[in-house]
Parts: structure tokens; C-alpha cells; sequence
């Protein structure tokens, strides 16, 4: 009988390893979230998976990489539709399936979100600078400019980057945002970037993101690491 006692003392103070395995649902990985990414936007040849360990895709064309939270995230590759001239439509279209691509995802509670175009006309990054400020304050009539470089060049073998900053009311909260463009070879570049700022020191270190992650971009487009 103490035998007996013993043992059951025992089962019952064992953890339920059966229970602790369905509890926790098995996680997708890294690269197979990838691959999910780019079977979603019928992106195969437009795209390519990262071998890092990690969520990351490639745009083919442009060299842009997307970096994602080894689960998704909530992230997403965007492939923007060519548009047909409607008076002549057996044309094709100005910018072709894959020349116009973007991938957003969430960074440190910032809303980012990356674009690559090749656009089959001359683009300046004024002009593109100047259309996203339009449409900043098209979306906010109240957006007020936040102070910052408009231009950055520097010797570190990046391009000259140019960038707006506001401050807006997004949700009913105050939120910093900005639009950088840069030129990398036949395609410009682009980074929207939104992070909520209570207050000017919250903005300020937005901002400092801000620059870091369109710094990187370009880097992995210059100088991408093998795949």
C-alpha cells in the first residue's frame, strides 16, 4: 500500500507534458511566413525570401529588403496593380506589374512602411517629396511642419535623402510622420514612417529612427548581403 501511496504521489505531482504541448500552439517558420508573404500578392519572381533565420524578402528588382517580426507581425508585401490608359487600353501599362512595390510593418510601435518604384519617366525627389506632403495634408488640413533636414547628404556612400516631417493628429492622438525619398540608380526609394509623440522629446526620437531605418535600407540596396 505505501508502494501504492507513493507512486500516485508521484503521477500527480508530474507536470502534464500532453497538456503543456497543446496548450502552446506550434509557431510557423520564419521562412515559411516569408514565403506566405509573397504567395498572398502572387509575388513569386517579384520577391524572395531572406535566408537569415529570420522573416525578411527581398525585392528582386530594386535590392529593397524587408525585415518583419520573426512571426509576421501583422506585416505585408504590397505589389501595386499596373493602371491602364482607359482611352487606350490594349496598351501597356506605363509602370509594369512589379516595378511598384511596398512592405509595411510595425517597428517599435511606429508604423513603417517602404516603397520601391521605377518609374519610366523623369521623377525628382522634389516632386516626389512634394506629393507626399500634399497628401499628408490632405489627410490632416492641421498638419504642422516639424523641424528637420530637408536634405542629407553625407560621405558614407549613401545617396542624398530628402525628408518632410509633421506633427499630426492620427486616432486623436499626437503622432510625428515623415516621407523620405532617396534615388538608388532607376528607382527611387521611399520611406513613410509614423510613431505617436506625446511631446517634441518623443518626436525627436522618432525621428532619429526614422533615420535609421531608410540608412539601412539603402545600405542593403547598395551593398545587399548574400542571400
Amino acid at each position: 500500500m505505501r508502494s501504492l501511496l507513493l507512486l500516485l504521489a508521484l503521477a500527480l505531482s508530474a507536470p502534464p507534458a500532453f497538456a503543456q504541448a497543446t496548450e502552446e500552439a506550434p509557431q510557423a517558420a520564419p521562412a515559411s511566413i516569408a514565403i506566405g508573404m509573397i504567395e498572398a500578392v502572387r509575388g513569386e519572381g517579384i520577391f524572395e525570401i531572406v535566408h537569415n533565420g529570420q522573416a525578411a524578402v527581398r525585392h528582386t528588382r530594386s535590392g529593397l529588403t524587408c525585415h518583419f517580426a520573426r512571426d509576421g507581425g501583422g506585416g505585408r508585401l504590397i505589389i501595386f496593380e499596373p493602371q491602364r490608359d482607359p482611352v487606350r487600353p490594349d496598351r501597356e501599362p506605363a509602370i509594369p506589374r512589379g516595378d511598384d512595390v511596398a512592405c509595411e510593418m510595425n517597428e517599435g510601435g511606429a508604423q513603417v512602411r517602404y516603397f520601391a518604384t521605377r518609374y519610366p519617366f523623369g521623377s525628382t525627389l522634389e516632386e516626389q517629396l512634394s506629393g507626399v506632403e500634399s497628401a499628408i495634408r490632405r489627410r490632416d488640413a492641421n498638419a504642422t511642419r516639424y523641424p528637420g533636414e530637408t536634405l542629407r547628404t553625407s560621405d558614407d556612400g549613401l545617396p542624398d535623402r530628402r525628408s518632410a516631417r509633421f506633427i499630426v493628429t492620427q486616432d486623436g492622438a499626437r503622432t510625428f510622420t515623415r516621407a523620405s525619398v532617396a534615388r538608388v540608380g532607376d528607382w527611387i526609394v521611399k520611406l513613410r514612417f509614423s510613431a505617436p509623440a506625446p511631446d517634441d522629446a518623443a518626436a525627436a526620437r522618432a525621428d532619429q529612427l526614422a533615420d535609421s531605418l531608410f540608412d539601412g535600407a539603402l545600405t542593403e540596396i547598395i551593398a545587399p548581403r548574400p542571400n
